[in-house]
């Protein structure tokens, strides 16, 4: 579970559980040592305190493995696996209320469009909370209008990708050459979103995001260019492959 997570996160996770550590340390400690009614007090508390603290922190990693294997293992089944196992263990109710973007997310890998939009509809209170939500909604239905050819509703939405762009603070969690480039792919300006699809950065992107840019560019490259883009995306599926 833990030899994909970044050197960063394995620090995190290393001093999170030094903290547990040091105040488990001092209920125990309190526990033995002191027999008032505040000692009983605090080791009570302190021990539902870890009880919760420690569910938290496990359901924390069941929701990054299922990103994981949504994200960088392309595998949206064994993701909502792992996501209904962490909907069993969700006492608290956050991931079970807050799955909409997940199985959104699930559905255009699974190639459905049309789950996507009700997956949208469904939890539009939360996708309209703010306007990163109101970005990602866009970006979800965009994805979803293109496979089902439906071209004005993409405009449409793409009108408030626009609105969004043009923000004096927008927000800057997808690439809007890329929101460009969906928008030209669905209005069949092919030569346009190769343009735009070019200068997307990949760098930054996980395999699922660099797949979808790099398929888009072997539909739209020159015949010239093509072989280059395949060999992008054999070297990037031997990779997620090779991790399984």
């Amino acid at each position: 579970m833990f030899k994909h997570y970044s050197l960063k996160q394995k620090i995190i996770m290393i001093f999170t559980l030094v903290i547990y550590f040091v105040f488990a340390f001092f209920v125990i400690k309190t526990a033995i040592n002191d027999k008032s009614i505040a000692g009983i007090l605090f080791v009570i508390i302190g021990v539902i305190a870890l009880i919760f603290g420690s569910l938290n922190e496990y359901l924390k990693l069941l929701y990054n493995e299922a990103l994981w294997y949504l994200n960088f293992k392309l595998d949206p089944d064994k993701a909502s696996e792992i996501y209904d196992k962490l909907e069993t263990k969700d006492v608290f109710k956050t991931y079970v209320n807050n799955r909409g973007l997940f199985d959104t997310m699930v559905a255009l890998e699974r190639k459905n469009p049309h789950l996507v939009l009700q997956t949208i509809e469904e939890n539009d209170k939360k996708f309209s909370a703010n306007v990163e939500m109101l970005l990602i909604k866009c970006y979800y239905q965009m994805r979803a209008y293109l496979m089902l050819g439906q071209t004005q509703k993409l405009n449409t939405v793409y009108n408030d990708v626009k609105n969004i762009e043009n923000m004096k603070k927008r927000p800057k969690i997808f690439q809007y050459d890329e929101l460009d480039a969906i928008h030209k792919l669905g209005i069949k300006q092919d030569g346009e979103a190769y343009k735009l699809l070019k200068n997307v950065n990949m760098a930054y992107m996980n395999p699922k995001e660099c797949k979808f840019i790099l398929e888009e560019l072997i539909l739209t490259a020159p015949n010239n260019e093509k072989e280059a883009y395949k060999e992008q995306l054999e070297i990037l599926m031997e990779t997620v492959n090779e991790s399984k």
